[in-house]
């Protein structure tokens, strides 16, 4: 008798040690997890994004969720955030469709101890530690206003094809192109319509339709997303207009290369791009140092993640941002090589 109650106590004791032991492993895996979210599903640029991401935390050993919302909607972001505050998970990155509108949910999952950056399109400062932005928005604006000019033959009318409303960062090019304006080598340029495809094909090819119907004179469309750029390029191409209207702005290379080119057939001569991988991965890499607590938060300082040196500094609203890339400029000389690369 007092055998069987040594092997019981000791079966007790066993068991215990492999239930604190689990209890250790899925607490370590739970604490291992860092989010990603994008503005929608079913976007190459999103992906290519989330990829690089992925990539940055999975190296690190830790685990990664990717997640999308079906439709660009704040309020899909937000769900999805409050069920990954109940993951407790580490860290969120978030590419806001809308820039307040996150703001309470953002804020909640920092009060939770959950590390929250922003990436692509940013939110209000104080609801998130560092905002990645893709590239100098001042920069691009001047590039993109510079070859508006040149296509147009410095005057004429041209009209800009944003996507969301409410989306910070196309409202901070669209601001910074206005600023580019006011030069006066720019003065018989003519800004006539600014319309939004809410980051939709469909919707940015209503438009692009409406916005040629309207301005019968337009000659440049300047799309400041991937799928709004191949919805007008589609449009113009649909309508026969290759010859009268052209395309530029934000695409990737692989959706656009049937439409870049020099001739007059041409319905693309130039459009920017940066890399959204690297994007992503930079995003990773702020996540990791900064739930490890390995990030000071304050300006004028310099990060290295993934072996690269990148500056931190205050933007524009006052919060810290890192500029992950340059933008790239793709034309009929190189989009054979872009194609390839992004």
């Amino acid at each position: 008798m007092k055998g069987k109650n040594w092997a019981w106590i000791a079966g007790a004791v066993m068991m215990a040690g492999m239930l604190f032991l689990f209890s250790c492993q899925n607490s370590q895996f739970n604490r291992g997890k860092y989010a990603i979210i994008m503005k929608s599903r079913n976007n190459w640029y999103n992906e290519l994004a989330s990829e690089g991401f992925k990539q940055a935390v999975e190296d690190a050993g830790k685990n990664c969720i990717v997640l999308y919302p079906d439709h660009p909607s704040a309020q899909e972001q937000i769900h999805l955030i409050q069920n990954l505050i109940d993951e407790k998970v580490e860290a969120i990155a978030v590419a806001a469709n809308d820039e307040y509108a996150l703001t309470p949910v953002l804020t909640q999952a920092r009060e939770k101890g959950i590390s929250v950056i922003t990436l692509d399109a940013d939110v209000e400062a104080g609801s998130r530690s560092i905002y990645i932005s893709p590239v100098d928005a001042r920069e691009l604006g001047k590039e993109l206003v510079r070859e508006v000019d040149r296509i147009c033959g410095h005057s004429g009318q041209w009209g800009i094809l944003s996507a969301g409303s409410r989306s910070a960062n196309q409202n901070e090019w669209i601001y910074m192109m206005k600023q580019e304006l006011q030069n006066l080598e720019y003065r018989d340029l003519r800004l006539v319509d600014i319309a939004y495809g809410e980051g939709e094909y469909e919707k940015a090819a209503e438009k692009a339709n409406l916005m040629l119907e309207t301005y019968p004179d337009l000659k440049v469309m300047c799309c400041l997303s991937t799928e709004g750029i191949k919805a007008a390029a589609d449009v113009v191409k649909a309508r026969g207009q290759a010859s009268k209207v052209k395309v530029i702005g934000l695409g990737l290379p692989d959706q656009m290369e049937e439409y870049v080119g020099s001739d007059p057939e041409d319905i693309c001569p130039v459009l920017y791009i940066w890399n959204p991988m690297d994007l992503g991965r930079v995003a990773g890499y702020v996540c990791l140092e900064l739930s490890e607590g390995r990030i000071e938060e304050r300006g004028d300082q310099e990060l290295l993640l993934g072996g690269r040196t990148y500056p931190m500094d205050y933007g524009h609203d006052g919060g810290l941002e890192v500029i992950a890339g340059e933008p790239i400029k793709v034309d009929s000389e190189n989009i054979g090589y872009w194609k390839d690369q992004i």
